[in-house]
């Protein structure tokens, strides 16, 4: 992670919303609107979004550098990495070039998390400290004081992650003599039965070098609260904790808290009397030249106790509103969630959970064959490709094991044929998921179970396999439509539709909502578990009361019982929906709770995503009303005749 701080010249991964789109997906002799976006001050980054006790300006945001995992990178996604947007200080997991392409003033940055050693989440970090901590300039003089400091330097820089992460940095500095102003330390959490990397002795620093802390668990084999900014004015009292994954090498989950909201002070009512007792204030010893500074002391965490002024009155600090503060949890490569309980809990109620999701199995309604395959595979270098399926079919022989076909249901499928080719999914997705936790990584059923335990109340997955290529979408809002229009930029850009006038948006083609629905799909999967048993069938849960199982009668606490959902019915509930993250792709979260509009954006994407997807699975397209307002079919099979 990496903090810094916020220039409101410089909005950090600007959200603008999609154009207006007159795109319709028709079934069964029906026309449904697509999505519309929100007016452009509902969508932009730009706006805050606070508390509505707490001062202007507080905002969170989660906006995604990198979603690929260490098969990739691919020209739609780079490898992990992403960034927490507190408004005036930026943290981020991972290290990598979209760094540079966003609009962070990598400059300012103060913090460096990192989850594990594997190469697509540490090898880009010297190189990010090279720019963040540039040495052009660095006289000798400059060296000189630095030298002269020795064990007594501060850190402009701090780094935090696994044991050996301080002698891969040093090591890397030593051998590559790259020329550094200021001061880093690498702070290593060790966990059970390990040991630092390596020393901070004097003769052992690096010039730029401070002595880190060598950070141990507690007995429960946790790191509580290790960062407390709770005297930092960036993130308003934020702290970090941190606990352990399952993975191939040690790796570590983080879960950012937020401290309980409080009132805002009354400052139209304490300023007269701060003014008032201005004279009296400064003759204190030591003596208060600004009144007004009583006001942020107030303000100030831990909360302190009440301030008596010199006239006799007694100034309170503001109370607690009785909300909860937010939680944002993410985890780094894990096979998912954690084996340590106590760490769970310390998840429970994520206001956002971030996991990786590397694998997963695809239905054949949606995969539709090799046609599916060859969209996944487009973004992979061919010669490479060829490669890797030459290395497949070679280790899956030795196996004794062969590529297991993809599933099909469709319109003609008779119910016999669904309940078979549904519990051959079954067994495809335990297939993969045995595979990729063998690897140490996680699948849709993984991550919504564990986001059911926790009872997140969001839920963001990244970290995909390279055979999950990124969707061209206009926007970076995490709910864009399925049907909107496609950016023609070549690569993931922060804010595509802000260019096009000079590059306009492209018509939607068969790929390309293959691809949507593709990842649509990985993310439906999540959603199931996230909500069972209140999932409804057209996202993979029960089948309605008359195929002889019982709808529920309420979903997340909304009574449903008389809700038509049919395409044209009316949406009172909602789900929670999973967002598959995509690079430069911006999540807000304004509070703990879901928001009125956060729900609304749930009913509208829940709605679509039901339509699109059983036009897909039944027809293997969907009808698309370009601006023109001709009507286009767009699919991967002939038009209907009916």
């Amino acid at each position: 992670m990496l903090a810094h701080e916020h220039d409101p010249s410089r909005p950090n991964f600007a959200v603008s919303p999609s154009p207006s789109s007159s795109s319709v997906v028709s079934q069964h002799g029906q026309t449904i609107p697509s999505r519309q976006p929100r007016a452009p001050l509902e969508a932009t980054c730009e706006v805050p979004v606070t508390w509505p006790s707490q001062t202007q300006g507080s905002t969170t945001r989660l906006g995604s550098l990198g979603t690929c995992s260490g098969g990739g990178p691919v020209k739609s996604r780079q490898c992990s990495s992403l960034a927490v947007d507190f408004g005036n200080n930026i943290w981020t997991d991972g290290t990598n070039n979209r760094l540079h392409q966003s609009n962070l003033r990598m400059g300012n940055i103060s913090r460096i998390f990192i989850t594990h050693m594997h190469a697509d989440h540490v090898l880009g970090i010297v190189a990010i400290m090279a720019v963040i901590m540039s040495g052009v300039g660095q006289t000798e003089q400059g060296l000189q004081r630095l030298r002269e400091a020795g064990l007594h330097k501060k850190p402009d820089l701090n780094i935090y992650g696994p044991a050996g992460l301080r002698s891969f940095i040093r090591n890397q500095l030593n051998l590559t003599k790259i020329t550094l102003a200021g001061v880093y330390a690498v702070h290593e959490l060790i966990q059970v039965g390990e040991e630092p990397s390596i020393g901070c002795k004097e003769v052992d620093l690096h010039i730029n070098e401070a002595v880190g802390r060598d950070l141990y668990p507690n007995q429960d084999g946790v790191w509580p609260h290790f960062i407390d900014e709770s005297g930092h004015k960036g993130v308003k009292g934020w702290s970090v904790s941190a606990g352990p994954l399952r993975h191939r090498v040690p790796s570590l989950g983080y879960v950012l808290q937020e401290p309980a909201p409080r009132h805002a002070l009354d400052t139209a009512k304490l300023m007269p009397i701060l003014q008032a007792n201005a004279e009296a204030l400064a003759k204190l010893d030591p003596p208060v030249k600004h009144p007004f500074s009583i006001l942020s002391h107030l303000n100030s965490l831990p909360t302190p106790p009440p301030y008596k002024l010199p006239s006799g009155e007694v100034l309170y600090p503001p109370e607690p509103t009785g909300e909860p503060g937010r939680k944002i949890v993410i985890f780094g490569d894990c096979s998912g969630g954690t084996p340590n309980k106590v760490f769970e809990r310390m998840c429970s109620d994520a206001s956002l959970l971030v996991h990786e999701c590397t694998n997963a199995a695809i239905p054949e309604s949606v995969g539709k064959g090799e046609k599916g395959r060859k969209v996944r595979a487009s973004q992979l270098e061919q010669s490479l490709e060829r490669k890797r399926d030459k290395q497949f079919e070679r280790a899956a022989k030795d196996r004794g094991v062969t590529r297991e076909p993809w599933i099909f249901h469709g319109k003609n499928c008779t119910d016999e044929e669904k309940v078979q080719r549904l519990d051959e999914f079954e067994d495809k997705k335990r297939q993969v998921r045995e595979k990729a936790n063998s690897r140490g990584h996680a699948t849709p059923e993984d991550v919504g179970k564990f986001a059911a335990r926790i009872n997140a109340r969001r839920v963001a997955v990244n970290h995909f396999s390279a055979m999950f290529p990124s969707p061209h979408y206009l926007s970076n809002d995490p709910y864009p439509s399925l049907l909107g229009p496609t950016s023609q930029f070549p690569y993931p850009t922060t804010a595509a539709d802000a260019h096009a006038g000079n590059v306009p948006p492209g018509p939607l083609d068969s790929s390309e909502l293959h691809l949507r629905l593709i990842m649509q799909s990985l993310a439906n999967q999540v959603s199931m578990e996230w909500n069972r048993p209140d999932c409804p069938e057209e996202f993979g849960g029960p089948p309605a009361s008359e195929n002889g199982v019982s709808r529920p009668a309420s979903v997340n606490g909304v009574d449903i019982s008389d809700v038509d959902t049919s395409a044209n019915g009316e949406h009172k509930r909602y789900l929670k929906l999973a967002v598959p993250a995509r690079d430069f792709m911006v999540l807000r979260v304004p509070q703990h709770e879901l928001t009125a509009a956060e729900i609304e954006d749930l009913q509208d994407a829940e709605k679509e995503i039901a339509e699109v997807m059983k036009s897909w699975a039944e027809d293997g397209g969907a009808y698309v009303d370009d601006t023109d307002g001709k009507r286009r079919w767009v699919g991967v099979q002939p038009e209907p005749k009916d």
